[in-house]
């Protein structure tokens, strides 16, 4: 097939970079080594990548773009940058059609471009949502909340009901959006993310924990990775370090928090316990993940990110919030656990006794990487995605793509009291 990718023209595609924009240029590497031919329209620093042949690049470089990347950080700076990104990515893309190549499908990653490319070409639009709702998630300052819906209402809805066909990261907000505004279900599937398992898997031989213990002299460690950001909540886990007083903590990403957290760290006297790497290449993210006793993932905010999947992928259970798509690949006692968003006290309760349970945290490391070596890597991800592709282009009589879903029936260890009521309290919503 011929296609023809395009971003959110936000943020470069490179390391360290959000996880909408890794989880195109991924999809799109895979279906170029299966020997289709992608073009991806986005702002990438191809140095950082690995070199595919059938895959081209093709860089934005707008002054548009540069300017609204001076904007102050914060949430306008935000909206502002999706702004202007979308619409210089959905012309990027117009000028490419309208040069007479062709194309058998547009797969486009931003809310706004799907809505403008929807209607500048009769070429199938298909649109991925990767993020959650503003009705799933719980935001930090009442006029974010309120904006977002809004922009929400305004663009992504608009975005739903043009496109030829939606995806969904998961099914939790496949369900949403059809339910909350009436979609056909043919037209809306469920296509999760997925790890890089050349990158991302125990066998990748040198040793995250020996990097981390001659630069800070951590022995074990737990680590967030991601973005700095107020959504992702870092915050939230330096304060919940205060009642985990045996636990180290590695922060890999950089953001506009960073300066703040290392403050923040030093008044609530968690400093010697706590690295700030900055952006992490991926072949020495393996090896931090590896490591890792835990993934915590405590974020008010999410998708289903990647860091989720490449966790497991490493053999590392997760602990993260229970929001948006996370409760379907983050499972009680078996992948992973789950507290309540935002709850510092649960998250806490969470680490310690977890941290505390070796032989606990070996076995949901072995079934996090089954399940997701099972499902969730990017082969798998981008043979539903020609499943779709080809559904569009010539009719559903095409095979089905083959879903490896299986059924995780792992029996629960004896927990601990407090952990215990964690659980109930994080089932009931409490």
């Amino acid at each position: 097939m011929k296609l023809l990718m395009a971003g959110r023209g936000v943020v470069p595609v490179k390391v360290g970079c959000g996880g909408a924009e890794l989880a195109m240029y991924q999809l799109a590497q895979a279906l170029s080594l299966v020997g289709h031919d992608v073009t991806l329209v986005a702002d990438a620093v191809e140095e950082d990548f690995a070199r595919v042949p059938s895959l081209e690049i093709v860089q934005l470089d707008s002054r548009a773009q540069r300017l609204a990347a001076r904007l102050p950080s914060g949430f306008f700076g935000w909206i502002t940058r999706h702004l202007v990104g979308n619409v210089v990515t959905a012309r990027r893309v117009r000028s490419l059609i309208r040069s007479g190549r062709q194309f058998d499908v547009v797969h486009v990653h931003g809310n706004l471009a799907a809505i403008l490319l929807s209607r500048w070409t009769t070429i199938p639009v298909v649109y991925t949502e990767h993020d959650s709702t503003p009705w799933s998630c719980r935001y930090r300052s009442w006029y974010e909340r309120l904006i977002r819906k809004v922009v929400y209402r305004a663009v992504n809805v608009t975005a739903f009901k043009r496109a030829t066909r939606v995806a969904t990261i998961s099914e939790s907000l496949r369900a949403e959006i059809i339910d909350r505004w009436g979609l056909a279900e043919a037209r809306v599937r469920t296509i999760f993310n997925g790890a890089n398992f050349d990158l991302f898997n125990p066998d990748r031989g040198a040793s995250g924990e020996a990097i981390v213990r001659e630069r800070y002299g951590f022995e074990r460690y737990i680590l967030f990775v991601g973005s700095l950001t107020a959504r992702k909540a870092p915050d939230l886990l330096l304060h919940a370090l205060v009642e985990a007083r045996d636990t180290c903590c590695v922060f890999a990403g950089n953001g506009p928090m960073r300066a703040k957290l290392e403050v923040l760290a030093q008044s609530l006297g968690v400093a010697d316990r706590v690295a700030f790497l900055g952006d992490v290449a991926p072949t020495d993210l393996g090896r931090l993940y590896v490591d890792a006793d835990l993934v915590v993932i405590p974020s008010v905010s999410e998708g289903t990110p990647l860091v989720a999947f490449e966790a497991m992928a490493c053999g590392t259970p997760v602990l993260s919030s229970r929001i948006a798509g996370l409760p379907e690949l983050v499972h009680d006692w078996s992948t992973g656990f789950l507290v309540k968003p935002g709850d510092v006290g649960q998250l806490a309760v969470a680490i310690r006794f977890l941290t505390m349970d070796i032989e606990l945290l070996q076995r949901m490391g072995r079934e996090a990487q089954k399940t997701v070596r099972k499902r969730y890597l990017w082969p798998n991800v981008a043979n539903e995605y020609l499943h779709l592709y080809f559904s569009l282009v010539r009719g559903d009589a095409t095979p089905q793509a083959s879903r490896a879903v299986t059924a995780v029936l792992v029996p629960a260890p004896e927990p601990t009291p407090e952990l215990a009521s964690v659980a109930v309290a994080t089932e009931a919503g409490e």
